[in-house]
């Protein structure tokens, strides 16, 4: 039982006490004093009601706890279809764009050269050196194909030599280069790579190697100046 209910049953019992000492009252004599009951039985009542409305104010009340409350997904829209958003892209190589299995692969390969490694030139020479190529990739070598200098000595060279004109996968191309040996004697290398439109090397490098010789010195030779010889006067005697 609660308290609250516990509150109301003492007030009911107080009520039922009041009424009867009420009616017992009834047939004593006249000579006793009149109590008034109707307020008796009033402050009595007060009492108990403060009593309840006390205990009430200090019994806490339950805590409504709030469910969660779900959240729905909205749904697809009747005729159309969830689109998925797409994901990172594979960058294709040189090719046509956006078109799987069509990639191409730049990939070159020495053929000759007009200059035999070892050469050797006087300080400062000029001479023209021509690599013969061969395109032996998927890929077509446009104008935007160029050999470039790659490491050692340029020997006075461009950096980037353009091809005159298309090489196809199988077709080869001479490409000429005028140089300049160095005016200091010694050994040199200079090593040169095929590139594509996007700067991109091929693989395969070609290069060149000489000898600057250093000059012969002249040796000086001896002069030797003739001496004159007294010729003897013959004087003729009488």
């Amino acid at each position: 039982m609660s308290k609250t209910m516990k509150m109301i049953t003492v007030i009911g019992v107080g009520l039922a006490l009041l009424l009867l000492s009420a009616c017992g009252g009834a047939s004593t004599p006249t000579s006793a004093p009149t109590v008034d009951l109707n307020a008796h039985s009033t402050e009595v009542a007060s009492t108990v009601l403060a009593q309840v409305t006390k205990d009430l104010a200090l019994t806490p009340s339950a805590t409504l706890i709030p469910s969660p409350t779900a959240i729905l997904e909205p749904s697809p829209t009747l005729g159309q279809t969830a689109t998925a958003s797409p994901g990172p892209q594979a960058t294709l190589a040189s090719g046509t764009p956006g078109t799987p299995g069509t990639e191409t692969i730049d990939l070159a390969e020495w053929v000759s050269q007009t200059v035999e490694d070892g050469t050797v030139f006087g300080p400062g020479e000029a001479f023209i050196i021509t690599w013969t190529l061969k395109n032996t990739g998927t890929s077509v070598w446009t104008g935007s194909y160029l050999l470039r200098f790659f490491s050692g000595n340029a020997f006075g060279a461009p950096d980037e030599i353009f091809l005159d004109r298309d090489v196809a996968p199988g077709d080869s191309i001479d490409i000429a280069i005028p140089m300049k040996a160095p005016t200091t004697p010694g050994d040199y290398r200079s090593d040169w790579v095929m590139a594509n439109e996007l700067r991109g090397n091929f693989k395969e490098p070609v290069y060149l190697e000489i000898t600057v010789e250093r000059p012969a010195t002249a040796t000086p030779t001896a002069t030797v100046t003739p001496t004159a010889t007294r010729t003897p006067t013959v004087t003729a005697t009488p």
